[in-house]
């Protein structure tokens, strides 16, 4: 027979992994849908780091970077 806190562990582990690729699937449809928000879309933003690095350095401007938790994948 199993240890209480063995039972304990077992459940939480359950409950923290069932639904874990559904919650995946729906920040992935959350960063897609703000990716296209019209604020990005024209605000002439990149979104790739080593590109923003290359363009500052070539223009010999600073970056402004933006860390968000919305979406991890």
């Amino acid at each position: 027979m199993l240890s209480k806190p063995l039972v304990l562990i077992s459940t939480f582990m359950l409950l923290v992994f069932t639904g874990a690729d559904d919650k995946q699937a729906d920040l992935k449809a959350k960063l897609e849908k703000k990716l296209k928000a019209k604020f990005v879309e024209t605000g002439g933003w990149l979104l790739d780091y080593q590109e923003a690095r290359r363009q500052a350095e070539e223009q010999g401007k600073p970056i402004f970077v933006y860390f968000t938790r919305t979406f991890a994948p």
